[in-house]
This record gives C-alpha cells, sequence and structure tokens, in this order.
C-alpha cells in the first residue's frame, strides 16, 4: 500500500521522504547530515530497535536508521533484534518499534519518529554523541539520583511544540548516565498508552519511578528546565 510520510531532521530544509517501504534521501540532503555528523558527532552511538512482526513502522525504522549510520561514517552504531517475552516486559508494550539510543538505552523512543519529531531525533543522536546536553549543572545530581526516574513524553506527529519536549527530556536522560530515562510515545502508534493516562493533549509529561513505573502526569504543553528536574531530583533521591 502506497504512502508517504515526510520527517523534518535537523538542518534547515532537509526533508526525508518514504514512499511505500523505501525512503530516499537526495544528494543534497546526503550533503547536508553528512556536514552535520562529521562536523559535531565525537562518541559512536549504540542504537538498537526492538522490531515485532505486528509493526507497521519497523521496516521503515530499520531503512532510516541503517541510512544515517552510513551517512554518519558509522559513528551511529544500529543493530535490530525480534521482540522477546523479556523484551515485553521490560519495555511495557508488546510489540515495536521501539527504538533505544545510548549505552544504557537511556533515550527510548516508542513509536518511529515521525512528522515534526524527526529534527529532534536527529539532535539527539548528535547530542548523545558529544554529550553537549547543556545541563552541566545538574549533570552530578542526575548522576547521584539514587533510583530511576523515567519521563514519558506522549507526541504526536503534527504537534509543533512536541520536539521541544522531546529534545528537553532526552537532554537530560543523557545528562544523567542512564538515571533518568527518556521514552518518547507516539500517541497514534500506541494509544493504549495516551489512553491510560487520558490523555487529550500534547506534550503530555509523565514521571515515574522504577519499581513499579507507576506514572502521574507532571504537565501539559513545554515543561520549563528548571521545575522539570526539580522534580526528577525529589522523586529520584530517597527521602
Amino acid at each position: 500500500m502506497l504512502f508517504h510520510y515526510y520527517i523534518k531532521v535537523y538542518s534547515s530544509g532537509i526533508l526525508l521522504m518514504v514512499i511505500g517501504m523505501e525512503r530516499v534521501l537526495d544528494e543534497r540532503d546526503r550533503r547536508e547530515l553528512k556536514k552535520l555528523f562529521e562536523n559535531e558527532m565525537k562518541e559512536a552511538v549504540i542504537t538498537l530497535q526492538i522490531r515485532h512482526s505486528n509493526c507497521e513502522y519497523c521496516d521503515f525504522l530499520d531503512a532510516l536508521m541503517r541510512e544515517l549510520s552510513e551517512i554518519s561514517g558509522s559513528k551511529i552504531k544500529y543493530n535490530s533484534v525480534e521482540m522477546t517475552d523479556f523484551h515485553a516486559k521490560l519495555l511495557g508494550v508488546d510489540r515495536g518499534p521501539v527504538l533505544l539510543i545510548g549505552d544504557k538505552g537511556e533515550v527510548r523512543y516508542t513509536g518511529a519518529p515521525l512528522g515534526e519529531e524527526g529534527w529532534a531525533f536527529i539532535r539527539t543522536l548528535v547530542i548523545a554523541s558529544n554529550k553537549k546536553h547543556g545541563l552541566d549543572k545538574y549533570e552530578d545530581n542526575l548522576r547521584s539520583l539514587d533510583r530511576v526516574v523515567r519521563i514519558e513524553t506522549v507526541v504526536t506527529p503534527q504537534c509543533p511544540y512536541c520536539p521541544y519536549a522531546v529534545l528537553l527530556a532526552n537532554r537530560i536522560a543523557i545528562a544523567s548516565g542512564g538515571r533518568v530515562i527518556s521514552d518518547t510515545v507516539d500517541a497514534y502508534e500506541f494509544p493504549e498508552i495516551a489512553n491510560k493516562f487520558m490523555i487529550t493533549a500534547v506534550p503530555t509529561i509523565i514521571l515515574s519511578v522504577e519499581k513499579p513505573y507507576s506514572g502521574q502526569i507532571f504537565s501539559v504543553g513545554l515543561p520549563h528546565e528548571k521545575f522539570i528536574i526539580k522534580r526528577i531530583l525529589e522523586l529520584g533521591n530517597s527521602d
């Protein structure tokens, strides 16, 4: 079945067009991305897709990640595995795509980064490589959390404000060295998660603490950096 998706990426004006199950990056797009990766990426970034046979976007995400890995000169290390019961229990979903970014999988995308999410996704890969997260004054406190805190950012592809909320959450996760997990959830691809929290507007930010990740809505709309980090530090430190 023929379908079209356009994904904005970090460099201004670059578009990725997917037609059917093929992705097409023209030479201009490839040059812009190659320049971005060469100039800003430092260390290798580990990425892993957890895919499933009942998955509409797994092939798309696989094609995207393989091309980005190639353009990055393999600074983006990509692999994919089939979802097992172990993965389903660990991730809390029974299908893909789920993309993990970072040595500890501290950045997650539950659903493919479509639409407006594209530019923040590319920027996240760059920050995961060069660690220029811009949160140096919070880094020590985030890395010393007693408990792992999870940020779920529920988004839709058309939402213009969602990428800013996602990028903030991803930066926090990267700065924390794995003590914070940032999980971007596409409400269209995973409606059961949106329905669980009765979400009617995006971005919606949900914070929870490990064992179990119960989850409570922190904010609707773009959160302020200082306030969300303050709450994360409160949740992640023992009383």
